[in-house]
């Protein structure tokens, strides 16, 4: 349900914007709106200043960001529990060494991960410490993408109103220059209608700077952390999981203990579902 509240998301707020161009009395959308200048100042100042701040592969998150909130999934702690309890009666009936063959045929990468690091290292420490470095490195990866699009949305209004101030800083010199014109002499009314015109131009790059920051950026970023913290939190269960498969805990007090990770709704469609 995650991809679709997103492309909804984004469909609606697409909508919105559109309805609020349309000048109802003519039944047409306000050209204004549409300015070129003004989306190249926005969101070319914005990429540039993300290629100052960050290196090329740091970059990418911009388009992988977008791909992961239409194509993804929150991370279900559910399936996780339920294959560790699997794998603790498996371990309790066969003996530890029984897991190997089940390797290959988990779904979830973490989860391959950290049963080869139960079967690699004998000390729980050594591995605790493992799978708590990959899920470190996993957490700081995630967060490095969520503040790229962070910083974009602080960017792009400040390039709007950049673009704003050159828009009527250059609009300024030209009617400064016409009025020493000798051919626009009388003309007074047309220069300020010309200048009011310019004026709501020069406005448009404000409002391009807050439109990608509030629609895009910010929603993406806290969509970005939303399937971030649900993949950590299942990834939190298999570490804590396969410790007590590698410590030899019996199936009951594994069951009770990565319940713990999920509220009281889950618990019980859970114990439902484990009984």
């Amino acid at each position: 349900m995650s991809k679709l509240s997103s492309a909804l998301g984004i469909l609606l707020g697409v909508i919105i914007v559109l309805l609020n161009m349309v000048d109802f009395s003519t039944g047409q959308i306000i050209s204004a709106f549409f300015n070129l200048n003004a989306f190249l100042v926005v969101l070319g100042g914005t990429f540039a200043a993300v290629l100052i701040n960050y290196p090329f592969s740091q970059v990418g998150c911009f388009f992988s960001g977008f791909k992961k909130i239409l194509g993804s999934e929150p991370a279900s702690s559910e399936s996780a529990i339920e294959q560790l309890l699997y794998l603790s009666y498996l371990s309790q009936k066969k003996g530890i060494l029984a897991l190997e063959k089940e390797i290959e045929t988990q779904p979830d990468s973490f989860m391959r991960f950290a049963l080869t690091e139960m079967m690699v290292y004998r000390d729980p420490n050594h591995l605790q410490a493992s799978l708590d470095n990959h899920l470190n490195s996993m957490k700081l990866r995630h967060a490095t993408c969520q503040d790229v699009f962070n910083n974009m949305a602080t960017y792009a209004p400040a390039f709007g109103m950049m673009g704003t101030v050159m828009g009527l800083i250059m609009m300024m010199v030209s009617q400064v220059s016409a009025e020493y014109s000798t051919e626009l002499v009388g003309q007074s009314q047309n220069m300020l209608s010309a200048l009011l015109e310019g004026m709501g131009l020069a406005l448009v790059t404000t409002f391009y700077g807050v439109l990608f920051a509030n629609f895009l950026f910010i929603p993406v970023s806290g969509k970005l952390k939303v399937l971030s913290d649900s993949e950590a939190l299942k990834n939190e269960v298999i570490v804590h999981g396969v410790l007590l498969i590698k410590e030899q805990q019996p199936p009951l007090l594994l069951k009770e203990s990565l319940l713990a990770f999920v509220n009281d709704q889950t618990k019980q469609r859970l114990e439902l579902s484990l009984s």
